[in-house]
């Protein structure tokens, strides 16, 4: 397998990101307008108002089963509370509510999904991971930054379960090759056609800070020894064959 063809249907598995990415731009505006709205800062409550039905409108998508979605606010962000969250999940669209304010902040504040596009000012993609604060399944998040007035006033986003992914990028990584492995930037599995490797496992080391044609992969029981890394266009996500 070359790693041009990788490379060329990396691309092609990346789409299905940059299109979700690009859809929570926009609700990214959305909801930056509510905080432009006002002359100061909105309350939780007006804000959850505000972007209930925008969070309803987001998770009804046929065409991509979300698991979650909502807004994240930065610190002080909002008038008379220093943390808030406004994230809805499931197939009845529960709200989740948090212990307390200070486990909030304690919860998401430091969080890669809340951190990176807070400090990049760009959307991302984390996971896979466990999420224990939603779903307790393996989870892939995507978060966007929120602006206002030229200030990041927080986070949108949107769960999407290792499972749904899986159903709907298999025969894509089938097509490149019977053991094709979408991994994330630290190498770790997110999907395979390879039945196994698991989500979560890692497999390659250090890919995003390599030029070379193959990788050694970090478990030497696979039956073979190195993969040819395709990158899936500017997203922390590469597709791997064994090379």
């Amino acid at each position: 397998m070359s790693q041009d063809k990788t490379t060329g249907t990396g691309a092609d598995v990346s789409y299905f990101f940059e299109s979700l990415l690009r859809d929570l731009h926009e609700w990214a505006g959305r909801m930056g307008k509510v905080f432009e709205s006002h002359d100061g800062a909105p309350g939780p409550q007006e804000l959850d108002a505000a972007i209930h039905p925008l969070v309803n409108e987001f998770l009804d998508r046929k065409e991509l089963p979300l698991v979650g979605a909502g807004f994240v606010a930065a610190r002080d962000a909002l008038a008379g509370t220093p943390w808030h969250m406004a994230w809805w999940q499931g197939p009845a669209k529960e709200r989740l509510l948090m212990l307390t304010i200070e486990s909030a902040g304690e919860t998401y504040s430091r969080r890669e999904w809340f951190t990176v596009p807070m400090e990049s000012g760009e959307g991302h993609v984390t996971g896979p991971y466990v999420d224990f604060l939603c779903t307790d399944e393996y989870t892939l998040t995507l978060t966007v930054p929120v602006t206002a007035r030229g200030t990041i006033v927080g986070v949108a986003g949107a769960d999407v379960l290792v499972e749904t992914i899986e159903l709907l990028l298999m025969d894509r990584l089938k097509d490149i090759d019977p053991r094709a492995t979408l991994v994330n930037g630290s190498g770790r599995v997110i999907v395979s056609a390879d039945p196994q490797l698991a989500a979560g496992a890692l497999l390659v080391r250090g890919w995003q800070g390599s030029d070379a044609a193959n990788l050694s992969v970090a478990d030497k029981d696979l039956g073979f020894d190195k993969v040819a890394v395709g990158r899936c266009g500017t997203l922390p996500l590469a597709i791997a064959v064994p090379a």
